[in-house]
């Protein structure tokens, strides 16, 4: 082999690796980086790489309606891998891509180890090379001037975007972005006239990492807001002096006539200057631009006070054996679904799905319940109780509008809530019988619980479980037995 190889390019940005267990609720959090275009799943044992999601594969399941927390990302990956060595010729590896059309590229050593991942805009910069290359040899079609060197003349501002109402929700945005060529959403202004703000992919994904409801989120609530509107016939040069010294959220071109022309996204503003840079235009030092900058991350939290990191004072209980107290106090210790009655309701609970995830201070419970109106579907709730590394009190923020069909969510979301919700502080007080619980956490896995041991154990927290839901003591088969009300004395019976 011989000539420019792709070892050459930057291979090592623009992915992250996710280990095989995890869920699509990971996937999001590491898509909100703005440098992560594509996640990359573990193999088994967390070996080798399995598949990938990139951004516009997780937008279109997620338009699926999946419940991302109880769907594993191994389930709706990508796996037609294309592996190449890193010392193949740039020209052999466009063939074989164009040829294989793979949904990634994955690039190997010679001892077959993972060097790095070809995204797209590598494939780009492999072509070009290969057309600068042609072009030395006298080969290769020339690439006639733009008329003009204007903006409109010289840039494609009909692409990458779409128009959404004023009243959208996020679950238009996720269709709507799920084609791959829409990288942005434009948000109509009231009564449809102009434009209030944009949505783009980064944003979206950060969003959705927050554990909002799609189908009650208005998508204008989390628009960016900061738009330059430049007109149609503004020089290149000066387009690209605007847009690097105001640093927009977005930049809209309007014609002679303030009317809509097109929307001049990063990949556009990073033509600008290549077609600057072509034509030997004096441009100032500014960097190319990734498509869509999702705003810096938030800095990262003070340092964990020593005391409350001493073994002696803090306890912690796996998010399995939290699931198996909350799903003894649900069925009262019996196999097989409940029933729950409220004014005239009823609803199936399926106790037997209760799933937990503990992370990064977020404590996510998924359970399957069946009416009716809507069938069988997952109803998810979520608590913020901090991280373990700020036990500071026994309190939670809870959602005001949990995951799942909106008619459950509607009726015995907040029912749902009140359980698990005393359900936990039942196990915190089982947790700490001779001592008093005074925080908690969860993370990693765990349910984190400081005491005090000089306090008073009478004074720990206790459950008192909600006498406002009747529950069912039978199974499915037994649904028209008596229902029993739950007591108040709280624990299990």
């Amino acid at each position: 082999m011989s000539g420019p190889t792709v070892s050459l390019l930057e291979l090592r940005d623009e992915f992250a690796f996710v280990r095989n267990d995890a869920n699509f609720a990971d996937v999001a959090r590491s898509l909100g980086q703005s440098s992560v275009k594509v996640v990359l799943v573990r193999g088994k044992k967390n070996k080798g790489v399995a598949g990938a999601i990139s951004q516009t594969h997780f937008l279109k399941v997620c338009a699926t309606g999946i419940d991302p927390v109880s769907t594993l990302a191994r389930t709706k990956m990508q796996t037609d891998l294309l592996r190449l060595r890193d010392d193949t010729p740039l020209d052999h590896a466009v063939e074989v891509i164009q040829e294989k059309d793979p949904d990634a590229v994955l690039i190997l050593s010679g001892e077959n180890k993972f060097v790095g991942y070809l995204s797209p805009e590598d494939f780009r910069e492999v072509q070009l090379a290969q057309q600068k290359m042609g072009d030395k040899k006298g080969v290769g079609p020339s690439i006639p001037p733009p008329v003009k060197e204007d903006v409109s003349h010289s840039l494609d501002l009909g692409d990458e975007f779409v128009f959404v109402r004023n009243d959208a929700i996020f679950s238009d945005a996720s269709r709507t972005l799920a084609p791959s060529h829409v990288k942005v959403i434009l948000v109509r202004a009231k009564k449809d006239k102009g434009i209030a703000g944009v949505l783009t992919e980064p944003e979206f994904l950060k969003v959705c990492a927050t554990g909002i409801n799609p189908n009650k989120t208005l998508v204008n609530k989390h628009m960016l807001t900061d738009i330059l509107r430049i007109r149609s016939d503004t020089p290149l040069k000066e387009a690209v002096k605007i847009i690097e010294e105001k640093d927009p959220d977005a930049v809209l071109v309007l014609s002679d006539l303030n009317r809509f022309v097109g929307y001049l996204s990063p990949a556009d503003y990073n033509e600008a200057i290549e077609l600057l840079k072509k034509k030997k235009i004096e441009v100032f030092d500014v960097p190319q631009i990734m498509p869509e900058i999702a705003p810096p991350p938030p800095p990262p939290p003070p340092p964990p006070k020593q005391e409350i990191l001493l073994i002696d004072d803090v306890l912690n209980v796996s998010q399995k054996n939290v699931v198996e107290h909350l799903a003894q106090i649900l069925s009262e210790g019996k196999d097989g679904p409940v029933i729950w009655q409220e004014d005239g309701s009823d609803v199936l609970v399926h106790v037997s799905t209760l799933a937990a995830v503990f992370h990064d201070g977020l404590a996510s419970f998924t359970i399957d319940m069946e009416c009716d109106q809507c069938g069988r579907e997952p109803l998810v709730v979520r608590f913020y109780l901090g991280p373990k590394n700020d036990l500071s009190n026994l309190m939670a923020a809870k959602e005001e509008a949990p995951l799942g069909h909106p008619i459950l969510v509607g009726r015995w979301a907040e029912p749902l809530q009140d359980v698990i919700w005393y359900g936990l502080l039942d196990l915190v007080s089982e947790t700490t019988p001779d001592s008093m619980a005074i925080g908690i956490g969860a993370d990693e896995g765990n349910l984190w619980i400081r005491i005090d041991t000089n306090a008073d154990s009478n004074a720990s927290a206790r459950a008192i479980l909600p006498s406002r839901i009747m529950m069912s003591k039978t199974m499915i088969e037994g649904r028209s037995e008596s229902l029993a009300l739950l007591s108040k004395g709280g624990g299990r019976k």
